[in-house]
């Protein structure tokens, strides 16, 4: 009976032994996998020609803004605010491809909620209006200002051409409201100026020499932004509006950018184009540079009988096309046409479970933020 013991510890001890042996192996074989990959490469092309040409973009987009509200606001013609409402239309659409980056400079400015935090609030709007008295600086004015802010200002509630134009001429406010317009662009334009200069000055380098893939890194960094806005993009811009949190009550008037009630839609397709641009790395000139289906590609990643690299880019492709077929304005596709918004709705749920579950799996990155929603 003791030999057999003795016998039956020893193979105990020799098959743990095998196991940890081949785990070993596999952890080299993974480790020797992913030092093969050129990392820094595709962090610099994230950098080089992606984020950075992004926020550039934005900056020229937000300065033309400011340039058009300052015409306008000699002017008080109809043409100029048909042209500065065009320019909000550009600059709101050109935040779409800067808003996943919110880490680094961005972080530090908190762009995405200072710059487009929906929907409005606007009694707080119209109170500092009234008051003249106010700092975008408080938390109570976080929904008070940024695009949706302006979107409320510019486009109004059920206003004319002309009876807008009169609030920012003939009203008594009138004055106020062209210093609260003015404030609310030039917090955007300041924050972004100081993002871009932090990346071209310092933050660049910072960023492309984190190759590591644990928590606080590049790569850690940038899935979890692109996880994110995912979750943004199905929940914000189109669940909320759809019911999906309020026991299937629709509320449109959640909708992004409600106010211009003509592109909910634009710029959720902006938003998930630079989710599939920050996936293929592909940069603003349309060039697919290194990016992160390149890194699946190279560990062999598999989902199911397909990689998982083609199990993402045929969901981006599934995902666009029911986006395409919701019509503007979403505020009342929502109630008209619902089943179509519910169809893009689930895909947008089976993309975000590829790229938030499988890929950091994958890619050994562990998802930090919290939803809340359970997915």
């Amino acid at each position: 009976m003791k030999l057999k013991g003795n016998t039956f510890i020893l193979n105990v001890i020799l098959a743990t032994l095998f196991f940890i042996a081949c785990d070993k192996k596999k952890i080299d074989k993974i480790d020797e996998e992913d030092t093969s990959f050129d990392k820094p490469a595709m962090l610099a092309n994230y950098a080089d020609n992606v984020i950075v040409p992004n926020f550039q973009s934005f900056k020229i987009s937000v300065d033309s803004l400011v340039s058009s509200f300052n015409t306008f606001i000699q002017t008080k013609s109809v043409s100029d605010l048909t042209a500065l409402r065009q320019k909000y239309i550009t600059a709101t659409s050109k935040f779409q491809h800067i808003s996943t980056f919110e880490f680094g400079p961005s972080e530090s400015e908190i762009v995405r909620s200072n710059f487009n935090t929906y929907p409005t609030n606007t009694v707080q709007i119209n109170s500092n209006i009234t008051s003249g008295s106010y700092n975008l600086g408080t938390v109570s004015n976080l929904d008070a200002k940024g695009f949706p802010a302006l979107d409320y200002l510019l486009f109004g509630k059920n206003e004319t051409d002309a009876s807008l134009i009169a609030l920012f001429d003939t009203d008594p406010k009138a004055t106020n409201r062209i210093a609260y317009a003015t404030a609310c662009l030039s917090e955007i334009q300041i924050k972004t100026n100081s993002v871009l200069n932090s990346w071209n000055n310092t933050y660049k380098n910072t960023f492309t020499s984190s190759t590591g893939s644990q928590i606080g890194s590049s790569l850690g960094l940038l899935v979890n932004q692109l996880n994110f806005e995912v979750d943004l993009l199905k929940n914000g811009k189109i669940g909320i509006p759809l019911g999906k949190k309020s026991l299937g009550v629709t509320l449109p008037e959640k909708c992004e950018s409600y106010y211009a009630n003509n592109i909910s839609v634009k710029l959720a397709k902006e938003c998930l184009l630079n989710i599939e641009d920050v996936y293929l790395g592909r940069t603003t000139s349309g060039v697919n540079g290194k990016g992160l289906d390149d890194y699946l590609e190279h560990l062999k990643a598999m989902h199911g009988s397909e990689t998982l690299n083609d199990a993402i880019k045929n969901q981006f492709t599934i995902t666009k096309a029911k986006l395409d077929l919701v019509a503007e304005p979403l505020s009342s596709s929502v109630n008209n046409a619902t089943s179509t918004v519910d169809a893009a709705y689930l895909e947008l749920v089976k993309l975000l479970v590829l790229l938030k579950t499988d890929m950091p799996s994958a890619l050994g990155i562990v998802i930090t933020y919290q939803d809340g929603d359970g997915d």
